[in-house]
């Protein structure tokens, strides 16, 4: 049998877990805002990733000494993503010993901001602040898109999103859009350099 006070304490913890089911709302930003970045620091800081894979497009064939360099080198430009743009640039072979040279992926155009056509056509930082600060995010997005005659290329957009580091640095952190064009019909001068 159960106590009167037992009884008065259950009602009491039922009435205020409903209480509290009932008056949880989805969380709301306290603000968003969307302004213009600059677009020359904008392009600056995309021209310093695109030169590091023009460059390594260039040279062709790399020795494992060589490629552990790049990697190196591309991981403090390109962060968490500095994988994706070496698999994208290198042909992977599976057979090669491990100690093999490395060679550049010649069926690939990674279009850049130094091919004609190509162009930032955007840079904007969102911010969506929240009340509880841990939640808030800062992302800048840069956009470029290709405005030449190519048929191929019509339409063609790619936007490298960063987002700022402890430091209030700027890192890259994901992208979308379209990456590189692959295929017997590309090579890195497919497009004219600028």
């Amino acid at each position: 049998m159960i106590k009167k006070g037992n009884i008065f304490l259950l009602i009491a913890i039922v009435l205020v877990l409903t209480a509290c089911q009932s008056s949880q709302q989805p969380l709301q930003p306290t603000k968003q805002e969307t302004v213009d970045f600059d677009r020359t620091a904008a392009t600056e800081m995309v021209e310093k990733k695109e030169r590091m894979i023009m460059d390594a497009a260039s040279k062709g064939t790399f020795t494992k000494q060589e490629y552990d360099e790049l990697e190196k080198a591309f991981t403090e430009e390109f962060g968490d993503r500095a994988q994706d743009f070496l698999s994208m640039l290198f042909v992977l072979d599976l057979d090669a010993a491990p100690d093999a040279d490395l060679k550049i992926n010649e069926n690939m155009l990674y279009p850049t901001v130094f091919h004609e056509g190509i162009n930032i056509t955007s840079a904007t930082v969102h911010t969506i602040e929240y009340e509880e600060g841990v939640l808030s995010l800062t992302s800048l997005t840069v956009k470029e898109e290709y405005d030449g005659n190519d048929e191929k290329l019509q339409g063609w957009n790619r936007e490298y999103i960063f987002e700022p580091d402890e430091n209030e640095k700027w890192q890259l952190k994901s992208f979308s859009g379209t990456m590189n064009f692959s295929g017997e019909d590309y090579t890195m001068d497919y497009l004219e350099l600028k």
